[in-house]
């Protein structure tokens, strides 16, 4: 017996409880930031019920008694810092490395609070890269005195529930690059 896809406006509610069980997940660090938007385009996809029950079927349980700082540093003098796969984005995250590359890829990040995130980067010699998960809002600040800027963001629609991504990049001598994921 095959399901028939609904009308889309039919599915908006369960659409709207199933985001917000991907964004409670998320806010409680049982998803990343890439997991989230990938499960959260599936949701707005969907044509019938069962596939948008299929994206929060397998949601990672909740951790119990876990408490996090709300704002995390990564300081070097030389050398490369860098943030790949899963790892614990604060709301506010500092990086300050005198000589040498920072690297933060945001893909794999996960986020234990609720609001915007902003990420603050100071670099006196070397390259600046933040890379961002495509759907996630990314704003770019700062300045660069030596070097290039860029700015490569798929041009795709923001994902409904994910935060706001503040960037500020603050390079002497180097290059500073934001881009997407793909």
């Amino acid at each position: 017996m095959s399901v028939s896809p609904q009308p889309p406006e039919s599915l908006d509610p369960r659409r709207q409880t199933a985001q917000q069980q991907l964004e409670r997940a998320v806010g409680e660090g049982r998803l990343t930031l890439d997991e989230f938007t990938d499960r959260s385009a599936l949701i707005w996809r969907a044509s019938t019920p069962a596939e948008i029950d299929r994206t929060v079927a397998d949601l990672p349980a909740a951790v119990v008694g876990q408490t996090a700082p709300a704002r995390s540093w990564l300081v070097g003098l030389i050398g490369d810092i860098r943030r790949r796969g899963r790892w614990s984005l604060r709301r506010r995250t500092s990086a300050v490395l005198l000589i040498g590359d920072i690297e933060l890829d945001l893909r794999g990040a996960v986020i234990t609070e609720e609001g915007p995130i902003e990420i603050d980067i100071y670099s006196l010699i070397g390259d600046v890269e933040v890379i961002a998960p495509e759907g996630v809002e990314v704003e770019l600040g700062g300045f660069t005195l030596l070097g290039d800027r860029r700015i490569d963001l798929a041009p795709v629609p923001r994902v409904p529930g994910t935060p706001t991504v503040r960037v500020r990049m603050f390079s002497l001598i180097g290059d500073a690059k934001l881009r997407s994921s793909r």
